[in-house]
């Protein structure tokens, strides 16, 4: 199916892409998720790369990392035999899954190092020039982080 590339579309695409980077991701996931979110029907690898004029490889990765974290999903064949992909359009399934696949494992690898740390003797800490209070501080505000993060899931 031919579709055009509309200046506005590229200009918002730029704009999510943008940021989009904020959050850990790159710029290309946002363009490729607005022009499947967009448009009326799925589309393949080689329709992304003419639209977003970039190479196969960048979007072979980038369509990898995008189903990795939901936000876009397989749809089937072409009639060519290409994979077509859309944009999963429930956002808030999109954002609780990369929560979970990225921040939740993430405050878990904290949380590991964390108890490391906490089990360090009194000397050890005091040999390390580690305050204590701050460690004590520091615990309060990784349980908090954690219980956050648990809370913006379970509302999603």
């Amino acid at each position: 199916m031919k579709s055009k590339n509309i200046p506005e579309v590229d200009y918002l695409a730029d704009l999510i892409g943008e940021f989009i980077e904020y959050w850990g991701f790159k710029r290309i996931h946002g363009k490729i998720w607005l022009n499947l979110y967009l448009n009326q029907h799925p589309l393949d690898a080689a329709s992304l790369m003419k639209r977003l004029s970039v190479s196969k490889a960048l979007i072979s990765i980038s369509i990898k990392d995008l189903l990795e974290y939901s936000v876009i999903k397989e749809e089937g064949l072409s009639p060519e035999g290409t994979r077509l992909y859309s944009a999963n359009p429930d956002l808030n399934d999109v954002i609780n899954h990369v929560l979970r696949q990225r921040e939740k494992v993430l405050m878990g690898k904290i949380q590991a190092a964390f108890t490391q740390l906490k089990e360090m003797s009194p000397n050890q800490l005091t040999y390390s020039s580690l305050e204590q209070t701050r460690i004590k501080e520091l615990d309060r505000f990784i349980k908090n982080g954690e219980k956050s993060l648990n809370t913006i899931m379970a509302l999603l």
